[in-house]
């Protein structure tokens, strides 16, 4: 039973569901008159599997690293109006992390290979998985602030309200151990807190709103060198009302003896549903760029901070009567990206494998934008 609901709690999050170049994070240009842009952006990244290969196979491309393993996901999707420093956009947003121990997922791949993956050794494992994602839709607006000449910085400023925003929140922990191939035990704690969770006799169907904030900064310091920095979710407050949350413990041991020696039978689920009203804010993100452009060329190094992992990255990108194409290495994940762009349109690809099946990283960009 726990590593049922476990397997359903990892595929879960599969389900939230380059570094992306910095004209993707950043906010559309200020212009004389009026203009309108669209924008997507899809990016998911894992240390240990494919995501889409979390519910099936985990014969093939299971490659943990030691320690603590991170899956992230960030999907957004934007189509907007620009009229001189303001912009008006309606945003769809979709982010997530998952975080599992080696040990962790070593017990999900054993359990799911079947009698053939299980141990012929006694092994124990211990057992600790958390995961966290949210959505939601959205009208923002914001306004470019300018401080000076062309060599002074520029700052925006925008704002998001969202409409029933969706949320999901899971941790379990605990340990299992197997005592022979035929053989294994455990005993665990989770937490699930799911705004799309159904049970019955459920009284109350959730409600919710929330806003954010955003801050950028483009600084042309000189002909050659320019700094890009942005904060997203600055300020957010998200606030639910009636939100499920399911807990409960497992064990596969139903005996056992209370404090006085009395033997206290146990049922192997233990566990309760409730709505509760909660305020949540979610991490606020970080980006900054630093390039360095010489006659059709140019160099770029770009970090971003994103649930509290650090995704630094490399790139090069040339100018030509074509457009401007780039490529660009993220160092934590180990992926290409490939970019071309021109004054209308632009779009970039990043993965690790050229086989995209087997890819631990994914990420499309494409943007549109046009001046009237």
């Amino acid at each position: 039973m726990f590593v049922y609901r476990f397997s359903l709690f990892l595929a879960a999050s599969s389900m939230l569901t380059p570094v992306f170049a910095m004209d993707d994070i950043f906010p559309p240009q200020a212009a004389d008159g009026w203009g309108t842009y669209a924008r997507i952006n899809l990016w998911e990244a894992s240390d240990f599997l494919p995501t889409r290969k979390i519910e099936g196979d985990w014969n093939q491309d299971f490659s943990p690293k030691a320690g603590q393993n991170t899956s992230l996901r960030s999907y957004r999707a934007e189509l907007g109006l620009t009229y001189k420093e303001w912009q008006l956009n309606m945003e769809a947003r979709q982010e997530g992390v998952l975080q599992a121990t080696a040990s962790t997922l070593a017990f999900v791949k054993a359990y799911k290979q079947g009698e053939g993956g299980r141990p012929q050794e006694p092994v124990s494992y211990q057992l600790n998985a958390q995961m966290k994602s949210w959505s939601g839709f959205g009208l923002r607006i914001g306004r470019w602030f300018a401080t000076g000449d062309a060599f002074q910085p520029r700052f925006f400023a925008s704002a998001v309200y969202y409409t029933q925003p969706q949320y999901r929140s899971a941790q379990a922990t605990g340990n299992a151990s197997y005592s022979d191939n035929q053989h294994y035990s455990f005993s665990a704690s989770e937490i699930d807190t799911n705004s799309r969770y159904q049970y019955l006799f459920r009284q109350f169907e959730p409600e919710a709103r929330g806003y954010s904030s955003s801050i950028a900064m483009d600084w042309k310091i000189n002909a050659n060198w320019r700094m890009q920095y942005k904060m997203d979710d600055v300020f957010n407050h998200f606030q639910w009302q009636h939100l499920p949350e399911l807990q409960q413990s497992l064990n596969s041991a139903v005996v056992q003896y209370d404090s006085h020696g009395y033997l206290n039978y146990q049922p192997l689920l233990q566990g309760a549903n409730r709505q509760a009203d909660q305020s949540i804010s979610v991490p606020m993100t970080h980006a900054a760029q630093l390039s360095y452009q010489w006659q059709q060329w140019e160099l770029n190094t770009q970090i971003r901070r994103f649930y509290g992992e650090f995704l630094p990255s490399l790139g090069v990108a040339k100018y030509t009567s074509y457009g401007r194409f780039d490529v660009n290495f993220d160092t934590r994940y180990k992926s290409l990206g490939l970019g071309w762009s021109n004054a209308s349109f632009g779009m970039q690809l990043q993965s690790d494998n050229v086989n995209l099946g087997r890819a631990k990283v994914l990420g499309l960009g494409l943007h549109f934008n046009k001046q009237f």
